[in-house]
């Protein structure tokens, strides 16, 4: 009696999951981006990738499907504690910008989102693959900015950048020269002017305010960087990851005081 329940549950989940797979597929691309759109919103962002993936079956050249499925598989890989899963998901998500800009290589979400595999994948290079990574991030990272200088997300990775690069060791910053034929002009103090830059457009993005706390710290102003986490936690989450920088941000502000 036991195996024959077990036996329905399955075949119950089965037929479930194959009515669900068959209604999507249904769908136009144009309508499963939408509901992605809408679970993104919801912050259920592992289901918004499933439909910008279901999207792509569809139509593979959807530019905004292909853009936010490497923003999301980016997040994705963030959330992965193996380093070789963490690769799988920067490397769909530099897969899918590359393809995004082959549609458009003026818009300036695909843009930023190969800004942003590229900058995640620069975190665990060796120095000469790095260089090279920083190079190509600049390059895109300014060309969304020359699509649109309102565009906050970009100063955000843009203060990334300046973060990363004003932090390079002496083997990284002796690659990096190699490539650029000199350091590239970079500091912390750019790093917060780019952060705060992104603060004035998009006030609503916690991890932005989070990483200015961070410069803020390691140009030695602890009080600033207090004040700025705790304007943090008082916004409210938008995105899957916001509850988890917040606590970030809580722990942060114990570190420091």
């Amino acid at each position: 009696m036991l195996y024959i329940c077990t036996m329905y549950k399955r075949y119950t989940c089965l037929i479930a999951w194959l009515l669900f797979t068959c209604s999507v597929y249904a769908q136009s691309a144009d309508s499963l981006v939408a509901m992605g759109m809408r679970l993104e919103q919801g912050r259920q962002e592992a289901k918004a990738l499933q439909m910008y993936k279901a999207a792509l079956k569809i139509d593979s050249t959807d530019l905004k499907a292909l853009s936010r499925a490497s923003i999301l598989s980016m997040r994705a890989g963030n959330r992965q504690v193996s380093p070789e899963l963490k690769a799988v998901y920067f490397d769909a998500a530099k897969e899918y910008a590359t393809n995004a800009l082959k549609k458009d290589p003026d818009d300036k979400e695909a843009n930023l989102a190969m800004a942003m595999a590229l900058q995640q994948l620069s975190l665990t290079a060796g120095a000469k693959q790095k260089a090279g990574y920083l190079k190509a991030v600049k390059t895109y990272t300014d060309k969304a900015l020359l699509i649109d200088s309102a565009y906050g997300r970009a100063w955000y990775v843009q203060g990334n950048w300046n973060y990363q690069v004003s932090s390079l060791n002496f083997a990284e910053k002796a690659a990096t020269r190699l490539l650029f034929g000199r350091l590239p002009q970079a500091s912390m103090d750019q790093a917060i002017a780019d952060y705060q830059k992104c603060l004035r457009l998009d006030p609503s993005f916690i991890l932005n305010l989070y990483k200015l706390a961070g410069a803020y710290h390691a140009k030695g102003k602890d009080l600033k960087a207090i004040s700025t986490l705790r304007q943090a936690l008082r916004l409210r989450p938008v995105l899957q990851d916001d509850h988890k920088i917040q606590d970030d941000c809580r722990k942060m502000i114990q570190s420091l005081e």
